[in-house]
This record gives C-alpha cells, sequence and structure tokens, in this order.
C-alpha cells in the first residue's frame, strides 16, 4: 500500500537566506490560527504522559484518519490508531539512537497474543482490553465491525491490499467471545503476509461502539463523520486540536494499553517550502522535518545537532507508473522504450545526492529470503534502444505524455525535470503536471494520468503482498490499471505454497516479477533513504516499513 504507505515538490530554487524568518512567521500564523480556531475533536482520553513538547514540520499531505477514507497523508491517522500486532524495533547500523522495524516478527498490540491451528489456516486472536479516546473497551465486536467497514467502503483501498489472504471478512472472520476472534486464510502460504498485514494499516481496529453513535443512511459506516473527527481508535495519542491545511495538536493517552507515550504533546504545523523544514531543525524551532530535499539532508547531515536518518535497505522506490488504460501506455513496447529512456544514475546522484541507490530494475526487497533477480531486463538509459521500440511500436516520429507531479514532493518533481530533458533524446515529449497533493492523490486512484512520478512503497515487506500491492485487479491502488493472467498466474503459483519465505517460494517470486519487469507497467527508478530530518535531542525515531513515524516511540532529552 501505499501508504501506504507516503509519503512534496521542487526545483532547487529556494535559497538559504531569509528561511528562518520565514518559519518564524508561519510558525507564529499557525499558532495564532490555532489558538483562535482550533477545533476540538470529540476527544476521549486526553492525558498524557511524560512532560515535553515536540514540533513536527510538514508538508500538507492532506491528512486522512484511516486507512480506509482513501489516499492521503496517514501519520497523524497511525498515532490516533492501533493495530491488532505490530512490528518490533531494533537499533540500525547508523546509531545515533535511530531505529527500524524487524520487519519479518510480529509482537501482541491490541491482540494479547495468537494462536496457529495445526494446518495453518486459523488464527486466533486473543483481545487486550485496550479502551478507546471515547473510553470504551476493545472487544471482538470492534474487529468484526472494522473489516466490515473497511471491505464496504467505496474508498478503501483495503480489499485490494488484503487479497488474497482476506477476501471476505463475514465468512473468515468469526467471534468466539467478547474477547476472541478468528480469521481463516484460504491457504496456510498467505500466513506470513497476513500477520505483517494484521501489524501494518490494515491491522487498525476502530471503536465501533462510538462510530455506530454515527452512522446515517448515506453514511452507513460513519466514514464521512470519522474523516472530520479523528478520535475513534485505540492509538496513543488523541487529536486535540485540528486545522485542515494548517496544524495539528496531538496529546498522550494515560489510559494507553502500552503505557502513556513519553512525549505529552506533539504540535503538527504545515510548512510549504521544504528548505524552511529543514532550517526550523537545524535552527530548534522544531524537532522534526518531513519531506525534506535530499540537498538539504545531504548538507545538513554532518551538523551534530541534526539527525538524517539512514536505513539499511530502504522500502522506499521513487517510481513512475505508465497507465495503461489509454495511449500511449496501453502499449507494452512504448512502457519499455519509456523504461530505456528514464535517466537513472543521473536521478540518483542529481537529485538524491547519495541518498539514493538503484539495486537493479526490480522491486522485491533483495534481501528477502529466498530472492532471486535471474532474468530480469537490464533497464538502463539507453535512448537509442528506447527509440528503436518506439518505432517498432508504430511511433517511429516519437510519443507525447504528460507526467504528473505533486506539488508537495520536492524530490519527485526535480527528478521529473531531469527525465523531461533526458527522454527527448529517446523521442519522448514529456510535459510536467504539478498538482496540489489532494488532487495528485485522487488521480492515483481514478487512474486518469497518463503517467505519474511518486515515492511509494510497499507497507508489507513480504513478496507476495509487494508484486500485488500495486497490481490488485480492480483496485484503486492499482496504480498503472495493469492486469495480466500469465502474472497473477504466476503470483498464484507462488501462494500456493506452504511458506512464502521458502527457496522454492523464492522461484515463485522470481517468475512472477519477471513478467511483471517484462511488461513494465511501472518505471521502478531507485531506492530513497527516509526524507527526514531529526533533532539530536529526539530519541527513538525509527523507520517503519509504513514510513509513518510512531510518536509512541518518540523521547526527548533536552524537556
Amino acid at each position: 500500500m501505499s501508504a501506504a504507505r507516503s509519503p512534496d515538490g521542487s526545483s532547487p530554487r529556494w535559497g538559504a537566506a531569509g528561511r528562518r524568518s520565514r518559519f518564524a512567521v508561519v510558525a507564529a500564523a499557525v499558532l495564532a490560527l490555532t489558538v483562535a480556531c482550533s477545533t476540538s475533536a470529540n476527544s476521549g482520553g486526553t492525558g498524557g504522559g511524560g512532560g515535553s513538547t515536540m514540533t513536527i514540520v510538514t508538508p500538507d499531505t492532506s491528512i486522512v484518519w484511516a486507512i480506509d477514507n482513501g489516499f492521503g497523508g496517514y501519520e497523524q491517522g497511525k498515532n490516533v490508531q492501533a493495530t491488532m500486532l505490530r512490528k518490533p524495533f531494533v537499533d540500525s547500523k547508523q546509531g545515533r539512537g535511530v531505529q527500524q522495524q524487524d520487519v519479518y516478527s510480529y509482537t501482541p498490540y491490541l491482540a494479547k497474543g495468537y494462536d496457529v491451528s495445526a494446518d495453518g489456516l486459523t488464527y486466533t486472536f486473543h483481545l487486550s482490553d485496550a479502551k478507546s479516546q471515547a473510553g470504551n473497551t476493545l472487544t471482538a465486536d470492534d474487529v468484526l465491525w472494522s473489516f466490515e467497514r473497511k471491505f464496504n467502503t467505496a474508498t478503501s483501498v483495503i480489499p485490494g491490499v488484503m487479497a488474497p489472504s482476506l477476501t471476505d471478512p463475514k465468512s473468515q472472520i468469526r467471534k468466539i467471545d467478547d474477547k476472541t476472534v478468528t480469521f481463516t486464510l484460504p491457504n496456510a502460504g498467505l500466513g506470513t503476509t497476513f500477520l505483517a498485514l494484521m501489524s501494518d494499516l490494515c491491522g487498525q481496529i476502530y471503536d465501533s461502539t462510538l462510530l455506530k453513535q454515527h452512522v446515517s443512511a448515506d453514511d452507513p459506516y460513519a466514514v464521512k463523520w470519522s474523516s472530520q473527527n479523528p478520535n475513534f481508535g485505540f492509538g496513543p495519542y488523541s487529536v486535540t486540536a485540528y486545522q485542515p491545511g494548517v496544524s495539528v495538536t496531538m496529546t498522550g493517552r494515560d489510559d494507553f494499553v502500552l503505557g502513556a507515550p513519553k512525549i505529552k504533546t506533539i504540535n503538527v504545523r504545515i510548512v510549504a517550502d521544504p528548505g524552511t523544514r529543514a532550517n526550523a531543525v537545524k535552527n530548534g524551532d522544531a524537532q522534526l522535518a518531513e519531506s525534506v530535499t535530499p540537498a538539504d539532508s545531504s548538507s545538513l547531515a554532518q551538523d551534530s545537532k541534526v539527525i538524517a536518518p539512514q536505513v539499511d535497505n530502504p522500502n522506499t522506490y521513487i517510481m513512475m507508473p505508465l497507465v495503461t488504460n489509454k495511449a500511449p501506455f496501453d502499449n507494452v513496447a512504448v512502457r519499455q522504450a519509456m523504461a530505456y529512456a528514464t535517466p537513472y544514475s543521473q536521478i540518483v546522484d542529481n537529485v538524491y545526492r547519495g541518498l539514493a541507490k538503484r539495486t537493479g530494475p526490480g522491486f522485491l526487497l533483495n534481501d528477502a529470503p529466498g530472492y532471486s533477480s535471474a532474468g530480469f531486463p537490464n533497464y538502463t538509459y539507453d535512448p537509442d534502444k528506447a527509440k528503436a521500440l518506439l518505432a517498432q511500436a508504430g511511433f517511429p516520429n516519437g510519443v507525447s505524455f504528460t507526467l504528473a507531479v505533486s506539488a508537495a514532493d520536492p524530490d519527485t518533481r526535480e527528478a521529473a525535470i531531469q527525465i523531461q530533458t533526458a527522454a527527448k533524446a529517446a523521442g519522448f515529449t514529456v510535459t510536467i503536471d504539478e498538482q496540489p497533493a489532494a488532487e495528485f492523490a485522487q488521480q492515483r486512484v481514478n487512474h486518469t494520468s497518463e503517467a505519474f512520478i511518486l515515492r511509494d512503497y510497499a507497507i508489507t515487506l513480504t513478496p507476495p503482498y509487494e508484486l500485488l500491492v500495486y497490481t490488485a485487479p480492480k483496485s484503486s491502488n492499482n496504480f498503472a490499471d495493469w492486469e495480466y493472467k500469465p502474472f497473477y498466474d504466476a503470483l498464484a503459483a507462488g501462494n500456493a505454497l506452504p511458506d512464502a519465505l521458502s527457496p522454492q517460494a523464492g522461484a515463485a517470486w522470481n517468475a512472477a516479477e519477471k513478467i511483471y519487469l517484462d511488461q513494465s507497467p511501472i518505471v521502478f527508478i531507485a531506492q530513497v533513504q527516509p526524507n527526514v530530518l531529526v533533532s539530536s535531542t529526539i530519541g527513538g525515531y525509527a523507520w517503519t516499513s509504513d514510513n509513518w513515524i510512531d510518536y509512541f516511540n518518540l523521547s526527548r532529552t533536552d524537556t
């Protein structure tokens, strides 16, 4: 998913001079608006552990409070929600307090634990006594209703994301008693992916007692209501003030199931200029900046007051979906030509300044058990090969198309400019369409663009999930609107095996990924490091597979 999930725009036209003063003006305006106009959002438990406060500066990612509300910024929603399981954190090789998830381990969270049947098909979860922000205690009914909502909401990406592990909650999920619920899978080989999904955004459980009070004929699952009223989960924070496009204030809960957060108050401030965000951490005006440019990350990485986190094997990719439901990318040869017209090394060097790497044309993480890249096409920048493929496809005079980018992603816009320039020599005329974050997110769902470029990632890092996340049939998350039976058949062969991480399964995933790359519905450009800067006073920053920060893990040493 994208989530989901992530994860800003722009060329390096901002100078350093005046950034701090601009930040001060923006921050003062935001604080004034928050005090004057903030809307208290159905706050329940609004106590908080610890006594510290931190400020996060971020672009306007169009906050979405639950994964079934559609695409957008999931980070704040992640911290008011909680999942059935969680992936534990381990120290990274970088040190300096930076951590990362162990993506193949799953530990209790809202569930106290789980059992697996002898045949590997049925997972029995034993629920904790977690309380929601509204003070309601977690029950099996919350679990059943949450998945019913996720699978019956038009804006939800869950049906495509959880298939084939979970396709029919009504028949696959069963309440045993108020504190026990079972999930039955179609085959045992899906178990690893299922546990990972229950540890990610898909596994969030909602307070059905609260939400049922707000259903209506035209909003039978209170989806519209919950998009404006965030406190309907069991997570570590409550939202105590929210101004869309301006700010969010979140307060740690004393009654959270894992204990009170170390940081009591999180102030999230929307700041448009990425340079201003970076300087805010450098100058101490904020403790964490998101969606900073690789140039700023690179230049501030040596500053003792700033941490530029590095991940051993990042799962975030810069990628370019080529939407196949219309010309010109309904033609596989044109898609392959675009794969050869993309200046990979140039983007890695000029845009990411050493904070990205190209490990090959593929998308699966190459440290997964059983991984193989044997037989993959060798996509490199080769304008002559691209021209030959265009001529073969019936376009000897070249192809024109529009490439959509998000105004919230500075690095993707810079990459789009690199592509625009380099692809000209390969026979492509590229027009860049810079869109507001909300509009960009919508075109992902509607598949209306001819092509777009973004940073995204598979939230769940098992090979069958990674292969299906952008390709599931009829899914709004099928970026390129690409459906291809030989690929689905190859994927099904892998899913039928008893262990998704075995050498035999690795061979099956290699066969499926080879088809994926040969058909080229998405050009995978490079893996990129987290685009955040963290104050050295903050401990517990952790890379997560969904790339959204876990506020509960954070601490602050200077307050």
